[in-house]
């Protein structure tokens, strides 16, 4: 089942119920949601589910007799001095306007569930118990990524996971864990809001692109390779897309069917494979969120001080451009990088004992004041 709706000329409130009318909705008494609500604050338009669309889902199921709607998510990585914690979370998002007067929408923090393991390729993902007794639907944005390309269906069931398992999946392949994920939890519906998605350096430096579309279907191979096929990407150089395929977490769109889907196709602009300005880059190569915002809590600070900034801006002018590293997959770009480099965190290491670059340093993440010294004086690590 795969569907597309045009919002240009429609209420969201007719699109939502077209979502489900191939759904006995009287049937399910007890559903969960899980959002996309990785952003960081200030959220940029795009970059989170959005309030009203969750809220149409529990007013429709509300009216059909549902008696209970979980909404659910973990807690973003935090290392720096915000708060990104589940509570922090829901009120920031207005979520919790939900509960206001209802007795049956709660949320649940996904930190504390009770969980159940699969094993899938002798990986262990331990996922909640809650998928297996709930109507799951996998809500996420139409949206690009910087390190995996595209963030639709498959990629926001990451939101599942514990900190511990999501640190693993980018410290070993991502993409295949992303893949093997979707082995282990398999979603009732997936919902795309491509009202208002993301285009560029998504998830959390891109640019909103209005496409008033909304996608949902059952498989998510199938809604995935669609919704890139709208976003002018070629599915099959997304990796975990293409390990899914290989996989069989789902069969992707046929060619057949895409005609049906020309009047709706938009000119995303893609990500990049690195931040770039002036003859600074950043190349996030698969990092986490430790390192990638605790960098950015660093930049923040040497950006206050007059003096840290000054010295950090003077060293781009005298050596030239500077080439900022993260994340396990830096071996793969090696040929991208100028003689500046420097590496950050644990998960470089190798690349920079191959590639002798002198100017490493260690943690998992490093803290804030570790980088600002790091960057600002250019302090090499002896480990």
């Amino acid at each position: 089942m795969l569907k597309l709706y045009n919002y240009k000329n429609s209420s969201l409130r007719i699109l939502v119920n077209q979502l489900f009318s191939d759904f006995d909705l009287a049937k399910h008494k007890r559903i969960f949601i899980k959002p996309n609500l990785g952003g960081r604050y200030p959220i940029i338009k795009g970059e989170n589910t959005n309030y009203d669309i969750v809220k149409c889902i529990c007013e429709i199921f509300k009216e059909n007799g549902c008696q209970e709607i979980i909404i659910g998510h973990t807690s973003l990585l935090n290392f720096g001095n915000e708060k990104y914690d589940f509570e922090t979370l829901f009120k920031k998002s207005n979520f919790y306007n939900l509960t206001r007067n209802n007795k049956i929408i709660k949320f649940l923090n996904l930190d504390k569930t009770d969980r159940a393991t699969f094993a899938v390729k002798g990986i262990r993902f331990n996922l909640p118990k809650i998928l297996e007794t709930h109507f799951y639907i996998n809500l996420c944005n139409l949206k690009t990524h910087m390190e995996t390309a595209v963030s639709l269906s498959l990629k926001n069931q990451m939101g599942l996971l514990l900190t511990n398992e999501k640190m693993r999946m980018h410290q070993t392949d991502l993409d295949k864990y992303i893949a093997y994920l979707g082995l282990a939890a398999k979603p009732d519906l997936n919902i795309i809001d491509g009202r208002i998605g993301m285009e560029g350096n998504g998830p959390h430096n891109g640019l909103p692109k209005q496409a008033n579309i909304i996608l949902c279907g059952d498989d998510m191979v199938e809604i995935d390779s669609l919704a890139c096929l709208l976003m002018g990407i070629d599915f099959k150089t997304v990796n975990h897309v293409r390990f899914a395929i290989e996989e069989k977490v789902g069969s992707p769109i046929k060619e057949t069917q895409s005609d049906l889907f020309k009047d709706y196709r938009f000119n995303f602009k893609p990500a990049s494979k690195c931040y770039e300005k002036h003859n600074l880059r950043v190349w996030p190569n698969k990092a986490c969120s430790g390192c990638i915002f605790t960098l950015n809590d660093a930049y923040k600070t040497i950006r206050k001080n007059p003096i840290k900034f000054i010295k950090f801006i003077g060293k781009i002018v005298k050596d030239g451009k500077i080439d900022i590293l993260l994340g396990k997959n830096t071996e793969a770009n090696a040929a991208c990088y100028s003689k500046n480099i420097f590496a950050i965190g644990n998960c470089t290491r190798d690349f920079a004992k191959a590639n002798n670059v002198d100017n490493f340093l260690i943690g998992c993440p490093p803290s804030k004041k570790d980088i600002i010294n790091f960057l600002t004086k250019n302090q090499k690590d002896d480990q």
